[in-house]
């Protein structure tokens, strides 16, 4: 069988090119600034994803654009939910199964969340920390015992966690 008549989740990494020329639009759901969401349709076998297209500014390399896309794939029974507002799809609470990620240079490779188990209670941990820190920065007491009590709490956190 032709590679590029497969379905994308029979594949590894897709192209830009062969992405671009077998994606099709087939509604926009939502745009911002420098984002965008629409309804996709594989022209090759029919299947539905929704694209989210986000638009990165990199400082860093003097103001190149960057364009990150990526594509989830839809259940049949979903599109027409999602189409009509019925059903949410925003990047990325909406995505929590395995979706395609690329951009306007790179390839295309499936990408699975479930990996990331265990992220967000390392991000609301380190949150907390920071938050210990601006505490005791404002509190502007920095003697020995001060420090020694916010180790303290600090390691105490660390270890219930």
């Amino acid at each position: 069988m032709n590679q590029s008549k497969q379905s994308l989740s029979k594949q590894t990494a897709i192209s830009h090119e062969e992405m671009e020329a077998r994606m099709q639009e087939v509604q926009a759901l939502d745009s911002k600034e420098r984002e965008r969401y629409s309804m996709v349709k594989d022209t090759c076998t029919g299947e539905h994803y929704v694209r989210y297209t986000q638009h990165h500014l990199n400082l860093m390399e003097g103001g190149v654009e960057e364009v990150y896309d990526y594509l989830l794939p839809v259940d049949t029974d979903d599109v027409l939910s999602i189409v009509l507002g019925e059903q949410e799809y925003d990047y990325p609470k909406q995505w929590g199964r395995s979706y395609l990620r690329g951009s306007h240079v790179d390839a295309y490779i499936w990408f699975d969340p479930s990996t990331l188990e265990g992220v967000e209670d390392e991000e609301q941990v380190a949150r907390e920390l920071s938050d210990m820190l601006d505490g005791f920065r404002v509190q502007g007491k920095f003697d020995d015992d001060a420090i020694r009590e916010l180790f303290k709490r600090i390691d105490a956190k660390l270890d219930h966690e």
